[in-house]
């Protein structure tokens, strides 16, 4: 390691003296320089962890988040893609049962028809033994694009537990209803893709304009979201 509070020696002519003196001086100023830059960078990492932002990037565009796609007994060709996050704790280190929340953001397939997806929502509470319980909320208003009309489609909550200790349960254990208030019963959701392996074609269907517009016409269907038939006008 160079020392920079070496003592001074003179060598020969004082021109010599002056310019080692001035790059010795530059070297310990950008040495400084760099030891901040390091330990500025080191608090702003620190900040970020400290903020709840887990969703590393790796260089091949992955994150740490957990992916999984399930498919739904209620109604079979739907899909609900989850992205779990990194979360935060939910319990004391005194406590029997170590539990912590995880925030879900993804899409929920076929829920106003075929081809259709609405962006969807949830929280994932696991425990370290006693398994987890999931609420998801996919929201969605869709019809005849007219004011005060009737519309055919509505938002669906639904409400899971399982014992796995897991965040990607191969089942969950569900209830569920749609904002038509129709009670869809007891269901599961069973695992169908996880990660990004293409296991299920549905997993990745992605709602283009078209499908969209026609799905505000489309009241014959049967879907999570539509009002049950024995109920419709």
């Amino acid at each position: 390691m160079t020392d920079f509070n070496m003592p001074e020696h003179r060598i020969g002519n004082s021109d010599i003296y002056v310019e080692f003196s001035t790059k010795a001086q530059s070297a310990k100023e950008n040495w400084m320089i760099q030891a901040i830059s390091i330990r500025t960078l080191t608090a702003g990492m620190l900040l970020v962890a400290s903020m709840g932002f887990s969703g590393l990037v790796q260089a091949d565009g992955a994150t740490n988040d957990a992916l999984a796609c399930y498919e739904w007994s209620a109604f079979p060709r739907e899909r609900i893609n989850l992205n779990i996050r990194g979360g935060g704790p939910l319990s004391a280190s005194t406590e029997a049962i170590t539990q912590r929340s995880r925030g879900i953001h993804g899409k929920h397939v076929g829920s106003c028809g075929r081809g259709t997806n609405a962006a969807l929502v949830g929280v994932l509470v696991e425990t370290d033994t006693a398994g987890s319980h999931l609420g998801l909320y996919s929201a969605q208003s869709r019809g005849t694009e007219r004011y005060a009309a009737d519309d055919n489609c509505r938002s669906v909550s639904i409400e899971c537990y399982s014992e796995e200790v897991t965040l990607t349960p191969t089942e969950w254990i569900c209830e569920s209803r749609n904002e038509f208030d129709d009670y869809h019963g007891h269901s599961k959701l069973t695992l169908v893709a996880i990660d990004t392996a293409p296991d299920d074609a549905r997993c990745g269907v992605f709602e283009d304009k078209d499908t969209f517009e026609d799905s505000n016409e489309n009241d014959s269907g049967m879907a999570s979201g539509m009002r049950a038939p024995d109920r419709r006008r």
